[in-house]
């Protein structure tokens, strides 16, 4: 009986031509994958910021945190916390100008805390509240009134205090007349929530390519979005 002979220089040879296929074909593989999560992952700047301002504006109710600083020694004009509900109740609190203040705007009335007697004084109307001086302190939202935005780049996610947020850079043109006169060059740092697709967080920096000390810079956080708000008259 004859034992079957193998050709053991075929199956080397073989060997020296498979294993790089193998190899080759992993590493594409791996390539597919990762190009893959890639495109279905990737963000389109434009239409996260146009998605982002219009829930953001469209807020009926909000709370936020806004802090602004002035000079390049970043000296600390106002550092306000408020709440709004819809266009005529707002509620503030904290210092302007290193003094303590606190207003609140009901309908067609504003009331202002004297910091001495603790007493609350009546205006009749909402000047105050629409005066381009206070826009930041009684309506943040302000901010984001955008004529149009040239500059626009998407940075990556970011995680602050444990959350993950989408993050936008811009240089838009703004509608804002009171700062257009003092300042030609605005950037925007955006954070949004990918949930629910709102503007969470804002630092907003404001230049003037002629005047080497004309810069603002803005820090704004906006919170419980649509909760349930009370503000009411304290007299």
């Amino acid at each position: 009986m004859k034992i079957p002979q193998f050709n053991l220089n075929g199956l080397s040879v073989s060997r020296k031509i498979i294993w790089p296929v193998l190899v080759l074909a992993a590493v594409g593989l791996v390539i597919w994958i990762v190009t893959s999560r890639g495109s279905a992952t990737r963000v389109d700047p434009q239409q996260l910021l146009n998605t982002s301002l219009t829930n953001t504006l469209d807020s009926k109710s909000y709370r936020f945190e806004i802090s602004c600083q002035l000079g390049k020694k970043n000296e600390t004009i106002s550092k306000i916390k408020g709440e709004r509900v819809g266009n005529d109740q707002v509620h503030i609190k904290g210092t302007l100008i290193n003094s303590p203040v606190e207003f609140i705007q009901y309908k067609d009335s504003t009331f202002m805390k004297d910091p001495f007697s603790g007493k609350w004084l009546t205006l009749k109307g909402n000047q105050l509240a629409k005066a381009e001086s206070f826009i930041f302190e009684f309506n943040p939202m302000a901010n984001f009134n955008f004529k149009d935005v040239p500059e626009l780049k998407y940075l990556g996610s970011e995680k602050i205090d444990g959350k993950e947020y989408e993050v936008l850079e811009l240089m838009p043109n703004v509608e804002m007349p009171f700062l257009e006169n003092q300042f030609n060059t605005f950037k925007y740092k955006l954070w949004i929530d990918p949930s629910s697709q709102r503007i969470c967080r804002a630092t907003i920096t404001a230049s003037h390519t002629g005047n080497e000390r004309a810069y603002m810079e803005i820090n704004l956080k906006l919170y419980d979005f649509n909760r349930e708000i009370k503000i009411k008259p304290p007299v």
